[in-house]
């Protein structure tokens, strides 16, 4: 079972990714392509160090210079060692940027639009586009003056 996991940034950014079995925070965020801190992957540094603010996890293995007992009592883990039980919400001492998942702009240009049917707003604009639909029927190759009376009643 997959487990979602929401990484809220020092900078305010929170990214959401989720987790495969027995898989770990920091290996699920890698696969995701953000890149929390950290040096060891064996927990023997501290330098992933996070804040777990809702929910459960197994710890892992860790020396105690990278997470003290009262630390994980507190609620801080290594990313590199959790794997999460639940659903989390965990505290990433680092900014967005740094973990290379800032916010970013993107630049577009719209080459076309394709606008859908805009549906009568009431009977009597059904009624009418019904009768315009039926001149313009009736109208034959004729039907330029008839056309443009149509558009105008869609239009208003």
């Amino acid at each position: 079972m997959s487990f979602k996991i929401a990484l809220n940034f020092e900078d305010g950014v929170t990214r959401f990714i989720e987790s495969n079995p027995g898989e770990t925070v920091a290996d699920a965020a890698y696969r995701q392509g953000i890149n929390i801190p950290l040096d060891c992957r064996d927990g023997a540094c501290g330098t992933c160090k996070s804040f777990c603010e809702s929910g459960r996890y197994d710890g892992g293995s860790y020396i105690e210079d990278a997470l003290s007992d009262e630390e994980a009592e507190e609620g801080y883990c290594l990313t590199c060692q959790m794997k999460p039980e639940t659903d989390l919400v965990l505290r990433i001492d680092a900014s967005s940027e740094v973990c290379k998942t800032q916010v970013t702009d993107f630049k577009a240009v719209i080459e076309d639009v394709n606008p859908d049917i805009q549906a009568a707003k009431s009977e009597a604009d059904l009624e009418k586009n019904e009768a315009l639909t039926k001149q313009l029927t009736d109208a034959g190759e004729d039907f330029q003056p008839v056309l443009q009376a149509f558009q105008g009643g869609c239009n208003s």
